[in-house]
């Protein structure tokens, strides 16, 4: 079951920033600066997580990782009804996790 995961990173070094960048665009979609929207899979999850934690320097950098509810069947396009955008549209293209 794939749930909608939240990523939002602050790197403090250029060459770690873009390494995560580089990681974070085969797991989802680049939504902000340093935020992506994830559909993941628990094992995912895992995989991702101890991606980041061998490029992040834990004294230094923060990554958060905010679980927002399954990905239900119904939505294959667009926002779920209980996410709440304000201004531009966030469009979620259908695409499969691509894992690099």
């Amino acid at each position: 079951m794939r749930q909608f995961v939240l990523v939002s990173y602050d790197i403090s070094d250029a060459k770690r920033l873009r390494r995560t960048y580089k990681l974070m665009r085969g797991y989802g979609e680049h939504v902000q600066y340093s935020v992506f929207l994830c559909r993941l899979t628990d094992k995912d999850m895992v995989v991702l997580k101890e991606k980041i934690h061998d490029i992040v320097h834990h004294d230094e950098d923060q990554v958060m990782l905010i679980r927002l509810g399954r990905v239900n069947a119904t939505h294959q396009v667009g926002t779920p009804e209980n996410w709440q955008i304000i201004g531009r549209k966030l469009n979620i293209r259908d695409t499969k996790v691509m894992v690099f």
